[in-house]
């Protein structure tokens, strides 16, 4: 019988270590790489940083109709846009869980700017381009009010109600156990000013709404096999950077100010029973002070209300207004689907001066709207759409400086051709 010094003995075993080691590793790096590839075809992992890399495009061609374009009548009512999106998100693995990244940039180029004339116009829209670690976020992307946002809503140019806005934020989100969640999120206040006006529209003083102050905005959130749930809240601050002309028609020369706010609760309930893929959702919110969350649609532009009123003795008078929206997804086949949409908003002018001298004591805003998606092939599809807007003053008055009428009313027709990577 032979007999091996220990040396060897340990050596072959170390040996043997090391290979199991590496067998474990590679085992580990070929299943990380299996995750990542499994759903992406454009999707690569790197080894070395233990990251995975996916990337996807899509390209649109959308052309328009509307009658927002009869305010005024030189306005394009038909016209078209054209959009090569790219996006590219990446996850590395840390030990203090997953770093993740993500940019969807838009090459879009039009023959007409949203519901109005030319001039053709090429741009590029960062849409997101984020960060996202250890359940901070950072970057720019969705508003973390926004729930419905628009969901299955197609197109550049939607006429819907409802708040959808894309700008810089920085946030925290916490989860609980059965998917709650609580967000805290600070985010650039220039996407969100709604302008503050003269109670008096024939005073000369001109105001300007100080930027200086983020949004504050505050979420709690469920996901189940049900649906979503979310309340969302925002502090927004109203504040006048300077007077134009101070001493005319108001008190003193001080710069006032006030807190605006919205409260929005939304749902979403998944309903495979009806077919696989079906959703409803339901939303409604509430502000004051901060207008630009309603997600009113005023194509004419001819009198949008403001975040707040400056009265006569210099004090500022926030603005009130709530909305309600819907939407349903139907499948109709695999092939067949349509979104089914509508959204209803009301505003009030609290202040006894703006209301006389803007000819309304508020104003309604609502629409209705439905598509028709076909994917022959995956990943093309067409896409048909409608909608219908209706814009009108409450207890109009012509004055000259609201509304030249107490309703404007606009259709607007989409079909689309689209192909995602």
């Amino acid at each position: 019988m032979a007999v091996y010094p220990s040396c060897i003995i340990g050596g072959l075993g170390a040996m043997a270590l090391l290979v199991s080691s590496a067998a474990t590793v590679q085992a580990a790096d070929d299943a990380a790489r299996a995750r990542c590839t499994a759903d992406n075809n454009a999707a690569f992992y790197s080894e070395s940083t233990d990251t995975c890399i996916k990337f996807g495009a899509y390209l649109w061609a959308e052309g328009y109709f509307n009658t927002y374009a009869k305010y005024p009548g030189k306005n394009d009512r038909w016209y078209g846009i054209g959009t090569l999106g790219v996006k590219m998100n990446t996850e590395t693995t840390t030990a203090y869980g997953p770093l993740r990244t993500f940019v969807n940039l838009r090459f879009r180029y039009r023959t007409a700017d949203e519901w109005s004339d030319g001039p053709y116009k090429f741009s590029l829209v960062p849409w997101d381009a984020y960060v996202d670690y250890a359940g901070f976020t950072l970057g720019h992307r969705g508003s973390l009010f926004d729930f419905y946002a628009n969901a299955n809503v197609i197109g550049t140019d939607p006429a819907t109600i409802g708040d959808s806005q894309q700008l810089l934020l920085a946030a925290y989100t916490y989860k609980f156990a059965h998917g709650w969640s609580v967000a805290l999120s600070v985010e650039e206040p220039w996407a969100r000013m709604g302008g503050i006006n003269a109670a008096n529209a024939r005073s000369k003083g001109i105001f300007r709404q100080n930027t200086s102050v983020p949004d504050f905005v505050g979420v709690i959130a469920q996901k189940g096999a049900w649906g979503e749930l979310q309340f969302s809240a925002a502090l927004h601050r109203v504040k006048a950077k300077t007077f134009s002309t101070p001493a005319q028609g108001y008190e003193g020369a001080q710069n006032p100010g006030i807190w605006g706010y919205a409260l929005q609760a939304g749902v979403v309930f998944d309903l495979p029973r009806i077919a696989p893929g079906d959703s409803l959702f339901l939303q409604t919110a509430y502000v004051n002070g901060a207008t630009t969350y309603l997600g009113l649609v005023n194509a004419s532009g001819d009198f949008s209300p403001p975040d707040a009123f400056v009265t006569g003795s210099g004090r500022l008078r926030g603005v009130t207004g709530w909305n309600m929206t819907a939407q349903f997804l139907h499948n109709w086949t695999p092939k067949l689907q349509s979104a089914f949409f509508g959204g209803y908003a009301r505003f009030y002018l609290g202040n006894a001066e703006a209301r006389a001298t803007y000819g309304a004591s508020g104003g309604v805003n609502y629409n209705l709207g439905a598509n028709l998606t076909w994917t022959p092939v995956a990943p093309f599809s067409l896409v048909l759409q409608y909608d219908y807007n209706m814009y009108q003053a409450a207890n109009f008055t012509p004055t000259g400086f609201g509304m030249p009428r107490r309703s404007q009313n606009a259709h607007q027709v989409l079909l689309m051709a689209q192909y995602r990577l």
